[in-house]
């Protein structure tokens, strides 16, 4: 309910805007991408009447929270696949596999 109208302003008037915006009109949008989005309304904005701001597109090097037990860092260097708790592991499988599902759909187009 919180970011309702967020997520229905976004996907159904924002959204298809945004490859055209790009000079992209005849391309799909990326199959795996993220928004990261800033909240630009004043404290105590009713819900409804928030404006919500793009504060950037990735769709580069998209990551898999789930899998950030994996993520080598300075205190975890020899961190890998097997540091991720298994249902962690379990439902970033899901994911890649539903990622893949959709990718050999439209390849298959």
């Amino acid at each position: 309910v919180k970011f309702k109208n967020l997520s229905t302003n976004f996907l159904e008037r924002d959204l298809p805007k945004v490859m055209p915006a790009l000079g992209l009109a005849a391309e799909p949008i990326p199959l795996w991408w993220t928004t990261d989005f800033i909240n630009a309304s004043p404290p105590g904005t009713k819900l409804e009447d928030e404006k919500w701001i793009v504060g950037e597109f990735n769709c580069s090097c998209v990551g898999i929270s789930k899998c950030l037990a994996a993520y080598c860092k300075d205190d975890t260097p020899t961190a890998n696949f097997c540091d991720i708790p298994p249902d962690d592991r379990a439902e970033a499988k899901r994911m890649g596999d539903l990622m893949g599902q959709k990718a050999l759909k439209i390849l298959a187009q």
